[in-house]
């Protein structure tokens, strides 16, 4: 399933060949056999610390945004800490236990995630921390200053990669902003000469994502009208506010095609202002659950049609079938399914194309329950594999050397199955693809191929304009 062999012996000629690796992580490398220290901060002599990062998300339900009952922070948490308890159960990794510390944030009150930056980097000495998902860039950037290890599901900026402390499954904001304005370019659908609007939030990753489609755009000759709403302050009713009041500005300035950087949960003002206005539209997937089937399900009828290009996959083929598994994707579902039978979270096993949290009740009567998680699957594997070869006295220095060191690894949901991690790459997508957003609703009937409109659920949804992939260029 995944390559592991020839991990410690990469350290090892690190070692021996360059100073860019600690004396702690070449200790650690040669030395497996001696006694267990606690050799890093969150590492004692029986236990390593790791901190999983989720939303508290009752302040988005407090403004409304429509959330699944299944989405409540224990649940969320022990998507990941519940790989921990298997990997404990079967004797630690190298001798010692994985200690889940479970932090939060509210996404819609930045202080909170002022204070879940302190919790990750002073008040809880970790070793590392997995985010699957949804913090802000801000956050992010804090937590790898402050020299944690941070494995995070969405994308990173390339300030945040620089500090090395820093793994995703995506490429930074930069680079996925500037291919996917590149791939609409060359597809030929915009008229040359034609202005072309950038919608964006305010926050450093936005601003700088904005940049990187604004450069591709004016170098291919269009003119560029950019608007950035207030997403600092995390209040959604503000951005959807903002986001539909630049509607205008992009019909003022003439605007016939936009690129839409902006999260779902503060874009809706702007898709319920479109109809009408002729403009067409590219979701660059540069924001968490922009392109995913959760997003997918939660955004206006009016971005129907819309395309993006994104690492992530979707459960469905461009012929519209339900696409074949890999057997890493089958383990991940296998999981989640038994973590959710403990506790009796949904009435039924997960299926493909759910949103996340969501039950779906057919026609018929069958009810369909939340899909797995695919970022927390891939994630936790590579902690794991990255622990494992870090040796009995791990640092974080040798542990990101490991991780770094695993050359292939799979990936669930995302880059055609296959990812990768190097010495100079630190996230793991190796492919990008483009989807089309799609409609499906109860009333759409089931068709001979087994999904909704080539949905795979009756839930608007993502469908690879075609099943081929590209590699990502560096």
């Amino acid at each position: 399933m995944v390559r592991t062999r020839g991990t410690k012996a990469i350290i090892a000629v690190v070692c021996a060949f360059t100073f860019a690796v600690s004396a702690a992580a070449c200790s650690s490398s040669s030395s497996d056999s001696g006694k267990a220290t606690a050799s890093d901060v969150g590492v004692s002599e029986t236990a390593i610390k790791i901190g999983v990062g989720v939303s508290d998300l009752d302040g988005l339900r407090a403004q409304g945004l429509a959330l699944a009952p299944g989405l409540t922070t224990g649940n969320l948490a022990k998507r990941v800490s519940s790989y921990f308890d298997d990997w404990n159960a079967a004797g630690g990794i190298n001798g010692r236990t994985v200690e889940p510390v479970i932090i939060t944030w509210d996404p819609v009150k930045p202080a909170t995630q002022e204070k879940m930056c302190a919790d990750a980097t002073i008040d809880n000495q970790l070793f590392a921390i997995i985010v699957p998902s949804g913090l802000n860039q801000k956050t992010i950037q804090c937590i790898v200053d402050g020299g944690v290890p941070t494995f995070f599901g969405d994308v990173g900026t390339d300030a945040s990669f620089a500090t090395g402390n820093l793994v995703t499954i995506s490429p930074s904001v930069e680079k996925m902003a500037a291919a996917g304005t590149q791939a609409t370019v060359d597809g030929g659908t915009i008229p040359k000469g034609a202005t072309v609007g950038i919608l964006a939030g305010n926050g450093p990753e936005a601003l700088s994502g904005t940049a990187a489609s604004k450069a591709i755009l004016e170098k291919a000759g269009y003119k560029v009208t950019a608007v950035n709403v207030n997403s600092l302050q995390g209040d959604t009713g503000v951005m959807s506010t903002e986001s539909g009041a630049a509607v205008n500005t992009f019909k003022a300035g003439g605007a016939t095609h936009v690129m839409v950087l902006l999260q779902f949960t503060g874009s809706g003002g702007f898709w319920n202002a479109l109809p009408g206005t002729g403009i067409t539209t590219t979701i660059l997937d540069t924001a968490s659950s922009n392109c995913t089937a959760y997003g997918a399900s939660r955004v206006p009828a009016s971005a129907i049609g819309s395309t993006c290009i994104t690492v992530f996959g979707d459960s469905v083929t461009s012929k519209g079938a339900l696409r074949t598994e890999t057997a890493f994707e089958k383990e991940c579902r296998d999981h989640f399914d038994a973590m959710s039978a403990k506790t009796n979270d949904f009435p039924s096993k997960s299926y493909p194309g759910v949103p996340s949290g969501d039950t779906i009740k057919l026609a018929d009567g069958t009810v369909l329950s939340s899909d797995y998680a695919p970022n927390d699957c891939t994630l936790t594997n590579i902690v794991k594999l990255g622990l494992e070869g870090a040796g009995k006295n791990p640092t974080r220095t040798s542990f990101l050397a490991a991780v770094r060191g695993l050359g292939e690894v799979p990936v669930a949901l995302a880059s055609d199955g296959k990812g990768s991690l190097a010495a100079d790459k630190s996230f793991v997508a190796d492919w990008v693809h483009a989807d089309v957003l799609t409609a499906a609703s109860d009333t759409t009937p089931k068709n001979a191929t087994g999904t909704y409109n080539g949905c795979p659920v009756t839930k608007n949804c993502w469908v690879p304009a075609s099943d081929t992939w590209s590699p990502i260029k560096l």
